[in-house]
């Protein structure tokens, strides 16, 4: 790898770091909420749900599925970020991008377990260890599709480079 592209992969590395901290002062907002602000958010996408889908269940469990999903979709995209920017700076060091499939999943976890303690701190709110696994799942679901794409694009490439 040229000394340029190293310096590009660090540079993106550290990109997706910034990204990756920002949403995780997103995610420490939501958790920020009080049991009110919170129940009030989840039943407001209950509402458009029901009011645009032809939805036959009761509204609070649909609320309960809008905030499992949100815990999901969260960590997802925390995940992803933490993946991006361990690919490019492993990637910068010649190492396997495969790896920041790992510390995605680490990093989904131990800021999960901060944000559930941190929950048990806020009016009406407790930390539950089933959130985080639910986050950690999502962090797992991510890296998974992310490692399965990149399979994807390295087997398409290997292919074309045969054909040549």
């Amino acid at each position: 790898m040229s000394k340029d592209r190293a310096t590009i992969d660090r540079a993106l590395a550290l990109m997706f770091l910034v990204l990756a901290v920002i949403w995780a002062a997103v995610i420490f907002g939501f958790s920020s909420q009080d049991s009110y602000e919170s129940a009030s958010l989840s039943g407001e996408v209950a509402d458009v749900i029901i009011e645009n889908f032809d939805v036959r269940t009761e509204h609070s469990a649909l609320e309960h599925y809008v905030r499992k999903t949100a815990h999901v979709c969260e960590y997802a995209v925390f995940a992803s970020l933490v993946f991006a920017s361990a690919a490019f700076l492993l990637k910068s060091l010649g190492k396997s991008a495969y790896k920041a499939f790992f510390v995605s999943t680490l990093a989904a976890l131990a800021y999960s377990a901060s944000d559930e303690f941190h929950q048990s701190f806020v009016s009406g709110r407790s930390g539950e260890v089933k959130d985080v696994l639910i986050d950690t799942c999502g962090g797992i679901a991510a890296g998974l599709l992310i490692c399965l794409v990149m399979k994807l694009v390295s087997s398409k490439r290997s292919g074309k480079q045969q054909q040549k």
